[in-house]
């Protein structure tokens, strides 16, 4: 029963936050890539308590296969764990997503401030915004990228990203 409920939440989660497909994409796009790759990384240092900070991740995955994200680790922060927001009776909270995060084959995984999203804490030393801040994701099959995150301090300079699409609206 217990493994039939984790499913069903992973599908949910899957289902409504990684839904977005390559079949709309634009004319740049026409042949997009087939692999699995970070398009975009940000990671916000303010809105958050003192050590604290958010990544954002756009993750394409151009393969014929799911893919599932099991882990990512940082240079300067020990802990990173994967959320969602989670809605009760109009309230949001956060919920920490345990196992992996799955990426359907031939779509992305769009990390946004009221979605899935990286939560990034106990760091080594300062980060500030203007400064880029190395992260690894490693992915269930071995899989590992090495990708370097914009640090921004202020949710207004977060960019939306769309596999596709050119990057020039603020979230």
């Amino acid at each position: 029963m217990g493994m039939i409920f984790r499913f069903a939440r992973l599908s949910t989660v899957a289902m409504l936050a990684f839904a977005s497909s390559a079949s709309s994409a634009s004319t740049a796009h026409d042949n997009p890539p087939r692999a699995l790759i970070v398009e975009h990384a940000e990671l916000l240092v303010a809105d958050g308590p003192k050590g604290m900070a958010k990544a954002f991740l756009t993750i394409w995955n151009g393969t014929d296969s799911e893919v599932r994200l099991s882990s990512i680790s940082s240079a300067t922060f020990r802990s990173v764990l994967t959320v969602s927001s989670q809605f009760d009776a109009d309230v949001s909270r956060q919920r920490r997503l345990e196992d992996f995060v799955p990426i359907p084959s031939h779509a992305e995984l769009r990390m946004q401030p009221n979605g899935v999203r990286l939560v990034l804490s106990e760091p080594t030393s300062e980060i500030k915004g203007g400064q880029s801040e190395p992260l690894t994701l490693t992915f269930d099959d071995g899989t590992k990228l090495e990708v370097v995150a914009k640090v921004v301090s202020s949710r207004n300079e977060l960019v939306a990203h769309h596999h596709g699409q050119a990057e020039t609206d603020p979230r």
